[in-house]
């Protein structure tokens, strides 16, 4: 456990990579610099191509004009993996960060997929540095629960509670929390769908029931109901929780890049003249709410 002194243990890691891994980031970044280069060297060669192909005539026409077609579909390729490339280095680089954090008792479940991603988790683990809570809230459940309750176990009196409407989920993420030794920590509370009125729509969230203790939450991780469960699902978190949050609580929207998410955020903004938004560029994208100071 860290007292008040040491609370830095999160925002110093940050940044640090461990030296295992440095030949992999040597390597994603060698390889998205080849990949510009031969980008480059390709739109140059498709240029000297439509010279060539003007000043030959039509007797030639056809082949260069194959040729041309096919060089600008490489250089399409080329420019897609240098993409890929960036992408897998920023989430592999925010996972060396987070494991650099934390000493699993077991195997850490996997990220990205349907489970957040590496840069979202990191900024929640600044989040965590920065405002010490004393209840860190998830909608959802998964392997951030795993994540967030190592965070939160180092401030020692910190605790999570993750809303799953889904038993067998619920079930399977109670299972990675006992194999962490985290159970005193986190708490994956049974929170069935009900319907949730405002205006003339209905929404189906998290049993009002399971709210009943939640008070003063330092960070809300907004990470479902997932999206099948009914158009803008995740809306009623704010409406629901920001009364139950703290002065300087922060609030994050996760898989902003869909419309839906990026629609409710909106409406958040709108709806609650008190909070700010501030967009980040992340894998899925996250929207980060603060309440505005005075």
């Amino acid at each position: 456990m860290l007292d008040g002194a040491n609370a830095a243990w999160l925002t110093a890691a940050v940044g640090v990579s461990a030296a295992a891994a440095v030949p992999v980031l040597i390597v994603l970044r060698r390889a998205r610099r080849w990949a510009s280069t031969v980008t480059r060297r390709l739109i140059g060669l498709d240029e000297r191509l439509a010279s060539v192909s003007t000043a030959v005539g039509d007797g030639l026409r056809p082949r260069l004009d194959k040729l041309s077609g096919e060089v600008s579909a490489v250089s399409t390729d080329l420019v897609d993996l240098a993409r890929t490339s960036a992408a897998h280095y920023d989430q592999l680089e925010a996972y060396i960060d987070l494991r650099s954090l934390v000493r699993p008792r077991a195997p850490m479940p996997p990220l990205r997929g349907w489970a957040a991603s590496p840069d979202v988790l990191r900024h929640l683990t600044e989040a965590v540095a920065r405002r010490r809570p004393k209840l860190i809230v998830e909608c959802g459940s998964g392997s951030s629960s795993v994540w967030l309750g190592y965070f939160a176990e180092q401030l020692a009196s910190a605790r999570v509670v993750c809303l799953e409407h889904d038993e067998r989920y619920g079930e399977l993420s109670r299972e990675l929390i006992r194999a962490h030794g985290l159970e005193r920590v986190v708490e994956i509370r049974s929170a069935p769908l009900a319907d949730w009125t405002s205006g003339d729509r209905a929404y189906p969230w998290y049993s009002v029931e399971a709210l009943e203790d939640l008070a003063d939450i330092g960070v809300l991780f907004v990470d479902g109901p997932p999206a099948a469960t009914g158009p803008e699902a995740r809306y009623p978190a704010v409406p629901l929780l920001l009364s139950r949050c703290a002065a300087d609580a922060v609030i994050v929207l996760d898989d902003s890049r869909r419309a839906e998410e990026t629609a409710i955020s909106d409406r958040w903004l709108a709806e609650h003249p008190e909070i700010e938004r501030t967009v980040l560029p992340f894998e899925k994208g996250a929207h980060v709410f603060t309440r505005r100071t005075p």
